[in-house]
């Protein structure tokens, strides 16, 4: 066949799925426009919840004044100033820069001001679905989304953080936007959007979000200077995922922003020059385009990761308002002194040590302590300009996550032990062919030498002994089933990669210096406002595993730093600590391939500890996944262990000044995972007749209550049917 005919017949095939697509689109649109218009309809004639809907005025401006305190009184943070809210204005004039406002217009609801539908647009809506269909064929558009300024108003105050996006969701939206905007002249409404918008856990609205993250409230913005430009760019665009380009900020957050810059020329509302010149500095590597919460202005650069953990903490509770609020934590700010020390690279170095040291000066660091029995954060550190790496950066487990995926949950449900006979050769699962570090086969080998090797494909088989509500039963309380992105199904490649932070780790690994046990970790001992102590909740203990899991998983892990393990050098033992006071796991991830210069370099290199009295995650790594240039290299092997063996031990001999080490101690506790099975089978043996009659009367009373509200339901559900089908007949 000759080169012509193959072109035509290929225009021609790619001529027929460009009209497939096209219709598919156009059906698309007129099952939108059918909804909206259906959806308009019975808005016009049945809406009972809308008139309950009333907008909040709230004129002044709520602060709260923090003092945070080591465990000895000493100050981390003094008079630190939050503001919570900071109320948007428009009489007599609008008291937020109207160059946010128009950008926020343009990228959320570009017809506000000018439609004549109330509440909804069907313009808009369509050219979502357009955007979609245009998405599916491959062409690049810039995301707008199909909701009015009234949707979205409604959605935060109806539904707040419950919303689902279901359809039946939306119409009630759309149906209670409707009767708002007859209810109120359109800048109330956007004046109450912005005022109720929650971009970061600390405030409401959009001038405290703006102070918090930037330092300035948007009253009076340049725009010819690119980095206001780019603040208003950041603002306007936060709303779609606050968390995430907050979080990422470097990554998803300027993503984001040169996409609403892109927008703002689009609309003419910055000329073509500062365009350029404001995307030319959000993509610079340089410090003048960050966010405010991350240089933590006054805290000092030691405290800060501890201080900005404490205050997310405080975030989601409900304290008094303009107060002086003084919270006493459990951190030592010596300590957290000398572990900033650490993971700076500065920390005087050990004799004692084979080796260790940070190899380049450029990767980024992180310590995360935990108290063991107690859940207490007791210390969190970062080189990073970036204080809340150590408990958000999500970052590759590597094999830290073995015995907390794999193992633990195949000692509990499929009854592994430390002598079970695994495979230690190169195999394939599905399109994924399973090596061990440095391509290495090892035959038919013990679990325990397994994971003490920390051989990748003994690991895969473990976690192919147990099903995903088995994992999920244990990943929960160990704190990290909400760092999978995939929910409650596991993948064969989390069982060596799986996301997560030091913090997060380091909490997982105090299970097995606890007897199975975890504590939620906290960083605050005490509250107090005007000498008033606020009561505080306790915190949840979770058994992930049982005594007796605990106990043989703590004796698999001692075969790591054994003298055939995987990490030989890597114990504080070369601190003066016995191997018997402790357990270790380390860890490395790997480059994508098509990462340059990235062979034999890992951008995440951990090793996490846990003993009956502290519990210790370290990390080291890359400062980006696209660049291997300062990342730790990773063979031969011993290379990969200088910086994370300085970080640990260091950080070890640090908090276990003047702390006596313990041996491990085990009970008899079961572990009943969930919906593993029914906790008062156990019970039944001893239970008397009476006792039987007694849960009789119990479940007959259950019963009857259970009767009544189905007859209840029932009663309501038919009322509502007749005042519907009366409704569509009118």
């Amino acid at each position: 066949m000759s080169s012509k005919k193959v072109y035509k017949k290929r225009s021609r095939y790619l001529n027929r799925r460009h009209v497939v697509l096209i219709i598919l689109g156009m059906i698309a649109m007129l099952v939108i426009v059918s909804v909206s218009v259906g959806t308009y309809i019975i808005s016009k004639r049945y809406s009972p919840y809308s008139s309950l809907l009333e907008i909040q005025n709230i004129d002044e401006k709520i602060t709260q004044s923090f003092i945070i305190l080591d465990k000895n009184d000493e100050p981390l943070d003094k008079n630190n100033v939050v503001v919570k809210f900071d109320p948007v204005l428009h009489k007599p004039t609008w008291n937020v820069d109207k160059l946010y406002i128009n950008t926020l217009l343009a990228v959320e609801d570009a017809s506000f001001y000018t439609r004549k539908t109330h509440g909804f647009s069907i313009k808009d809506t369509m050219g979502a679905a357009v955007s979609q269909v245009r998405k599916k064929m491959g062409q690049k558009v810039v995301s707008r989304g199909g909701s009015t300024i009234e949707q979205q108003l409604v959605k935060i105050m109806v539904f707040g953080t419950n919303n689902k996006n279901s359809l039946s969701d939306k119409i009630i939206q759309l149906i209670d936007a409707r009767k708002l905007s007859l209810k109120y002249n359109r800048d109330d409404i956007l004046k109450a959007y912005l005022n109720e918008l929650r971009l970061t856990p600390n405030t409401v609205g959009v001038r405290a979000a703006s102070i918090e993250l930037f330092g300035n409230d948007m009253s009076d913005i340049d725009k010819n200077d690119p980095k206001q430009v780019a603040q208003i760019a950041y603002m306007a665009g936060l709303g779609q995922s606050p968390s995430v380009y907050v979080q990422d900020f470097e990554k998803s957050g300027k993503k984001r922003t040169l996409t609403v810059l892109s927008i703002m020329k689009e609309k003419e509302l910055i000329s073509e020059k500062i365009y350029k010149q404001t995307v030319d500095l959000v993509q610079s590597e340089n410090e003048e385009f960050t966010l405010k919460r991350y240089k933590q202005q006054g805290t000092p650069k030691e405290y800060q990761s501890y201080v900005s953990k404490v205050k997310d903490e405080l975030s989601v509770l409900n304290l008094p308002q303009n107060t002086t609020i003084t919270v006493k934590t459990y951190a030592d700010s010596n300590q957290l002194k000398e572990l900033h020390s650490i993971v700076e690279g500065t920390y005087p170095q050990d004799d004692q040590l084979p080796n260790g040291y940070i190899e380049h000066k450029e990767s980024l660091t992180a310590i995360s302590v935990i108290d063991t029995q107690t859940g207490h954060i007791i210390g969190l550190a970062t080189n990073s300009d970036n204080p809340l790496i150590p408990y958000t950066a999500t970052r590759s487990s590597g094999s830290t996550i073995k015995p907390l995926l794999d193992y633990a949950p195949a000692v509990e449900y499929a009854g592994l032990t430390p002598n079970t006979i695994q495979n230690g050769n190169s195999f394939t699962v599905g399109d994924w062919k399973v090596n061990n570090y440095g391509n290495e086969n090892y035959g038919k080998v013990s679990a325990s030498y397994a994971l003490g090797l920390s051989l990748n494909t003994a690991a895969v088989e473990a976690f192919q002994m147990t099903n995903d509500q088995q994992k999920n039963s244990m990943m929960e309380p160990f704190g990290l089933a909400s760092y999978n992105p995939k929910g409650s199904t596991y993948t064969a490649e989390q069982a060596i990669n799986f996301p997560t932070n030091v913090l997060a780790l380091s909490s997982a690994f105090s299970v097995f210096g606890n007897d199975g046990v975890r504590v939620e970790p906290t960083t605050i001992e005490s509250i107090k406002t005007d000498s008033v102590k606020i009561n505080l909740s306790d915190a949840e203990s979770k058994r992930t595993m049982s005594s007796s899991t605990a106990k043989t998983m703590v004796s698999m892990l001692k075969e790591a730093t054994g003298e055939n393990g995987s990490e030989p050098y890597a114990g504080p033992k070369y601190t003066g600590f016995s191997q018997d006071t402790y357990v270790m796991k380390s860890g490395l991830s790997n480059f994508d391939s098509s990462v340059p210069n990235s062979q034999n370099k890992s951008p995440d290199a951990l090793l996490v500890m846990a003993s009956p009295e502290i519990s210790i995650a370290t990390w080291l790594g890359s400062p980006t996944y696209v660049d291997a240039t300062y990342a730790p290299t990773t063979y031969p092997h011993d290379t990969a262990n200088q910086g994370r063996v300085y970080l640990m031990n260091s950080a070890f001999k640090v908090m276990m000044n003047g702390r006596q080490a313990k041996p491990f101690k085990f009970g008899n506790e079961v572990f009943i995972g969930d919906k593993q099975s029914n906790p008062l089978i156990p019970k039944l043996d001893t239970l008397s007749d009476t006792d039987l009659d007694d849960l009789n009367i119990q479940n007959k009373k259950i019963d009857e209550k259970d009767i009544d509200e189905y007859h209840s339901l029932e009663e309501e559900y038919l009322k509502t049917r007749e005042i519907l089908n009366q409704t569509y007949q009118d």
